[in-house]
């Protein structure tokens, strides 16, 4: 705070966003939906002199960044597009305080400030968001802590992470932190396109390919507009399975499409229509990763090679939303409406053959027996939001909204049994089918929230959110490794959460701030286990608060931003999962604690060179053991894949080339991943530590007129560090466990043009 104080030149105070601010809101700077026309690829502005001001939405009006008494980092879609950022672990480095457990493709735990229980927790801690519109489930029951958007880069204008809690905003599933997707929003005004293509090989793998396009048409000139965007890439594999011999079955399609319509009939009335689809394909990601011994993680094959049963590895995803927003400026206030309607089609095989071969082979009399679990998920989910604020110029600044959601789920389960080498199936007895559902969550929410701007300089932010949750199921069991039970369940919460938020600006351009916010996941009925193994009927909802003081500076005439952050949470009634006689269920785990610090810095000393930084400090630990029997962690304990460093440093140069029409450009990061504790373990013992780790990204390009061509390497080093491992026997601590690994070195080349 010294160093910032001292560097920062005398300015005035000012509300209003200086003439040079660059608004990559997905609104106006009145908040409504898009307005912004920001339909072509955005053009770099690192040959801007200073950084320019950045407009953002996360507290659902737009505002400037500096202007927002929170921890909130921003990636931009020129970021993203020169990254080749097509999934989470392309930029999470990035972003201070953002971690993630890593599954493979698509499956991939997001973890804010420490804030997890650990890589198969079943509900999530991060909410995400795409534009305004919830993506994902809040319950247990639709795999809600694992299955992230992947929403191509080309269709966004950044990335938005918001630290801590956001639950008077945004509800439930926001412990730790809030990611929000804000898409490009149609043009009114001029059409435009745009064609890329793109190849990458991976080191000891496959060779992977990519197709993007894009097509932005006025229907009525300042009025009315449709954006569609569409791509298709394949992800290529490097593991091979030498049971079955084949090579590479980690290689994934993934493909979307999304269309907009925006309607502007006056400046005080704005409709956008969008629908996004989204695949995912593989027929090896659900048995993604490599064999290691526990003991020192040393591959057991060899690395990148695999044992699995024949026949097994189907991971499918299906995710469709569709969702309209309105926005009427009312004179006194504004009224916003979101409404969105989305389904979720999850299908997977993965093979149990560890698990269950050394039990029922010998019991049934079957040689090279096989078994596995297919798995299928389908979500519903319609959401409501009405929100009313007051003008941003007034001494109190007011908003008010209502939210709904009904989320309509069936999870089916089946334990099938095979020869391991062929994948043809073997006569058994039933083995084990589970259906859950139909599981119905319908959550009613009211929130509110006032600032008192009592100065030009200091402002005080009070909310609050009241929700009522009803979740009730069914489920039905049958077969020799489940037994026969029908049971229903039902449960309801009435969590309350709240925010103060006083900030101080000393000038324009550096504030001070104070946040104290809590946020909660909701609790539901137990999935249904036998009499006797002490599971409870319900579990309660898990609540935390955070306690923060940040600073948020722009130094050295707009050339230079510094924000620095220290937080401490305390975490009640986590959400822990529980395994007993081989079922697994839902419990209250008692306390734990994140503190820390965090630190994110940009500077752009000379036309063209843009430099980063950012490092955080994480402590997350128990604050109380969690009981012996259930799961094995003592006061102390850290919290799951929680590095206490994390940094990354970054650079990107524009520069002429000399010759007519062209220039260029190259950049790079370097990011650390400190080392981390395993899950907890469901027996005494000790848990696997992870080694840190670190990457190294390079991009390298050229644009001449209206094309664009880039060489690319991610993970240059060719690093092998595991970002996530869990056991694949029903003893905890025996060989083999699965881990997953960095994607080795990544060499791509891609080319687009705009029109």
């Amino acid at each position: 705070m010294s160093v910032a104080l001292g560097l920062l030149s005398p300015m005035g105070f000012s509300q209003s966003v200086s003439p040079g601010a660059v608004d990559i809101g997905q609104g106006s700077a009145r908040g409504g939906p898009a307005t912004a026309q920001a339909s072509a690829p955005s053009k770099p502005q690192h040959q801007a002199t200073d950084l320019g001001a950045v407009v953002v939405t996360a507290n659902k009006r737009s505002e400037r960044l500096q202007d927002v008494p929170s921890a909130v980092s921003v990636i931009d879609n020129t970021r993203l597009e020169r990254q080749n950022a097509t999934s989470f672990a392309d930029y999470a480095s990035q972003v201070p305080g953002l971690n993630m457990i890593s599954s493979g493709t698509g499956w991939t735990q997001l973890v804010i400030r420490g804030i997890t229980s650990g890589s198969h927790q079943a509900n999530a801690t991060v909410g995400t968001y795409i534009d305004d519109t919830p993506f994902g489930s809040s319950t247990i029951y639709s795999a809600g802590s694992m299955l992230t958007p992947d929403i191509d880069p080309s269709d966004l204008q950044r990335v938005e992470v918001l630290n801590g809690p956001q639950g008077t905003l945004y509800g439930s599933n926001t412990l730790g932190g809030l990611v929000k997707f804000v898409t490009t929003p149609p043009d009114t005004t001029r059409a435009s396109a745009r064609v890329s293509v793109d190849s990458a090989s991976v080191k000891g793998g496959g060779t992977g390919a990519g197709e993007r396009a894009m097509a932005n048409i006025p229907l009525i000139a300042n009025q009315l507009a449709i954006r569609v965007n569409v791509y298709h890439r394949r992800d290529p594999g490097y593991i091979t399975n030498i049971t079955t011999g084949k090579k590479d079955i980690n290689q994934a399609d993934v493909s979307g499409a999304r269309a907009q319509l925006l309607w502007t009939p006056s400046d005080k009335i704005s409709l956008r229509f969008s629908a996004l689809a989204q695949n995912l394909s593989s027929d090896g990601l659900a048995n993604n990763g490599i064999d290691v011994d526990p003991s020192n993680l040393k591959p057991t094959y060899g690395l990148w090679n695999q044992a699995r049963a024949a026949g097994t590895g189907m991971f499918k995803v299906k995710y469709r939303l569709s969702d309209l927003s309105g926005s009427f400026d009312l004179g006194w206030a504004k009224l916003i409406s979101t409404t969105s309607f989305s389904t979720l089609r999850f299908n997977e095989n993965v093979d149990l053959t560890d698990s269950y071969g050394p039990v029922l082979n010998p019991a049934l009399g079957i040689e090279n027996g096989g078994y596995s679990e297919l798995q299928h998920i389908a979500l519903n989910k319609t959401t409501q939001e009405f929100r009313l604020e007051s003008p941003t110029d007034q001494t109190l600044e007011w908003r008010a909204g209502v939210f709904w959601t009904r989320e309509h789920t069936v999870d089916d389960e089946d334990i099938l049994g095979f020869n391991a080498l062929t994948g043809a199936a073997v006569p058994t007895p039933t083995l084990g089918n589970v259906v859950v559902g139909p599981a119905l969550f319908t959550e009613w929410a009211g929130y509110g929230d006032v600032t008192w701007h009592a100065s030009d300089r200091f402002s005080v932010l009070v909310g609050a959110r009241y929700s009522s949750d009803h979740t009730t199921y069914a489920e039905s069991t049958v077969g020799l490794l489940t037994g026969t039970l029908n049971i229903t369940g039902h449960s309801n919460d009435q969590p309350v959460t709240y925010l103060f938020n006083p900030s101080f600006k000393f000038s324009e351009d550096l504030m001070a701030y104070v946040r104290v916010a809590s946020g909660f996941r909701p609790g539901g009925p137990n999935v249904g286990v036998p009499a006797g193994l002490g599971a409870p009927l319900t579990f309660d909802p898990d609540r935390l608060v955070n306690y923060e003081i940040g600073l948020k500076s722009i130094l050295l005439d707009h050339k230079m931003s510094l924000d620095i952050d220290a937080f401490y949470i305390d975490w009640s009634k986590v959400q822990l999962t529980t395994t007993a006689d081989g079922f697994s269920f839902l419990g209250n785990g008692g306390k734990a604690f994140s503190k820390g610090g965090e630190i994110n810095w940009h500077y752009r000393p000379v036309r063209g060179l843009t430099l980063n930084a950012n490092a955080t400090y994480t402590d997350a630990a128990l604050a109380q053991d969690t009981g012996s029997g259930t799961i094995y962690g003592h006061k102390g304990d850290p919290l799951p894949y929680v590095p206490k460093w994390n940094a990354n440093v970054g650079a990107d140069y524009d520069f002429p080339l000399g010759m007519g029409g062209w220039s260029g450009f190259v950049g790079g990061n370097f990011s650390y991943v400190g080392a981390r504790e395993a899950d907890f373990n469901s027996i005494a013992g000790p848990r696997v530590h992870l080694p840190s780790y670190n990457d190294i990204d390079l991009h390298i390009g050229a644009n001449y007129e209206n094309w664009t061509f880039e060489f690319y390497a991610k993970n240059l080093a060719d690093r092998h560090g595991i970002t996530s491992t869990w056991q694949e026997t029903l003893s905890a601590m025996v060989t083999p466990y699965n881990a997953i690994y960095q994607t080795p070195r990544t060499v791509g080349f891609s080319a687009s043009v705009d029109f």
